[in-house]
């Protein structure tokens, strides 16, 4: 069987405090689900020189306290395949790592299930 490809996510947060939290802890979840996994924060500043074509993302999540950025953040990225998502708000809260990683893994699963 092939090796999976690695899911690559990008979580833009506003100056990337509580964010090293939440990528540790959906990391974890991913290794306890036997997921490759790669997850880099950044601040929203770090967002507008992203160069998605060079360094494509399977994800990009939005922290809750910059969800303003969504949609500039979906016509950057979006064209290069990626799907943006604003964190679920609970989840983000509560540094759950677990339901993060359900919602990057549920988005694929529609966005594979519609090719």
């Amino acid at each position: 069987m092939a090796e999976e490809k690695k899911i690559r996510v990008l979580m833009v947060c506003a100056m990337g405090m509580s964010s090293s939290l939440i990528e540790t802890k959906t990391a974890v979840a991913a290794a306890k689900a036997g997921v490759p996994f790669e997850l880099k924060a950044i601040e929203t500043a770090e967002i507008s020189r992203w160069n998605f074509a060079e360094n494509p993302m399977d994800v990009v999540l939005v922290a809750p306290q910059v969800r303003f950025k969504k949609k500039s953040i979906e016509e950057s990225a979006g064209p290069h395949g990626s799907i943006v998502l604003n964190i679920d708000t609970i989840a983000y809260g509560m540094v759950d790592g677990e339901k993060i990683f359900e919602q990057v893994m549920e988005a694929i699963r529609e966005r594979d299930a519609g090719k």
